[in-house]
């Protein structure tokens, strides 16, 4: 049975792996154990570019980037930092994409 998931609530949603993730590199990004992610994916021991995982945020809110949306707008419709933004998302450089899905951590303000 395929269980259909509702991905506009701020606990969980569905994540889409890439080339270069690991179970340990997503649970680092999205601030969980690979365990967590285990137990809410019982048929994934490993990740492949592609696989979708079910994630459990833990009170993170997730945001998907606008059309001429910046770091910077999001920041401060959301009250938080683009330094918490980059950080809890695993950011290198401000460059976000319309449709990119970002984590806010208040928590890490």
């Amino acid at each position: 049975m395929i269980k259909v998931l509702e991905q506009s609530t701020r606990e969980n949603f569905l994540y889409t792996c890439v080339a270069g993730d690991t179970l340990d590199s997503i649970a680092n990004r999205f601030g969980v154990t690979k365990a967590d992610i285990m137990r809410d994916n019982p048929l994934f021991s490993s990740v492949y570019p592609g696989c979708v995982l079910y994630l459990t945020n833990l009170g993170k809110k997730r945001v998907v980037v606008a059309p001429l949306e910046t770091l910077d707008d999001i920041a401060k419709n959301n009250g938080v930092s683009v330094e918490s933004i980059m950080r809890a998302n695993g950011l290198k450089t401000r460059k976000v994409f319309v449709g990119m899905q970002l984590l806010i951590d208040k928590k890490g303000e």
